[in-house]
């Protein structure tokens, strides 16, 4: 059971670099089994084949997001706004930068896999986080912009001080980004 883990891991963090540094179309089957040490059948094996491997690499940790922010009040619209961006920094700092920033490159170059990582987990996110920018915009306490606009601002800012400004602590880095977001958006 411990072998098949071990074996699980390994072609996940081969993956992982690979596709941050070459990317998704770039980088082969059988270079991740050889960077991870492993037959490529086991790719097949254990993820079904290259695109599914890359949608594991890009979920992870997303559902535990998913659950927290659909527990989150939103009475408050500046504290549920403060706490999502507190969870989202939390999550992509778990994931660790390169898998942050993979998701941030499908999210932006609008790729079927993106889509479908934004429809599965993102997208029920998203539809909370813009039903509160929705009424936030509408009581005046931020700016009559886009609220697509407003949610992949939030998204690029928690991004930035997940993976850029990594040394500040969780509390400290939550502080700054939403800060600097109330600074752009709010009225």
């Amino acid at each position: 059971l411990m072998k098949g883990k071990d074996t699980k891991r390994k072609i996940l963090e081969a993956a992982e670099e690979l596709f941050f540094v070459k990317g998704y179309h770039a980088t082969g089957i059988r270079e991740i089994a050889q960077r991870a040490g492993v037959n490529s059948a086991m790719i097949s094996y254990y993820f079904g084949g290259k695109e599914n491997l890359y949608r594991e690499l890009l979920a992870a940790h997303l559902d535990g997001m998913l659950s927290q922010v659909m527990e989150l009040s939103v009475e408050d619209e500046i504290s549920f706004l403060a706490q999502f961006m507190r969870i989202h920094i939390e999550t992509l700092r778990a994931r660790g930068a390169r898998l942050a920033v993979l998701l941030m490159r499908e999210l932006n170059v609008d790729s079927p896999i993106g889509r479908e990582i934004v429809e599965k987990f993102l997208g029920r996110v998203k539809e909370r986080v813009v039903q509160v920018i929705k009424r936030a915009k509408e009581k005046g306490i931020l700016k009559a912009w886009d609220e697509d606009l407003l949610f992949y601002f939030i998204l690029h800012i928690d991004a930035l001080f997940a993976i850029r400004f990594c040394n500040l602590s969780l509390a400290e880095a939550s502080s700054k980004a939403f800060e600097l977001f109330i600074g752009g958006a709010g009225v």
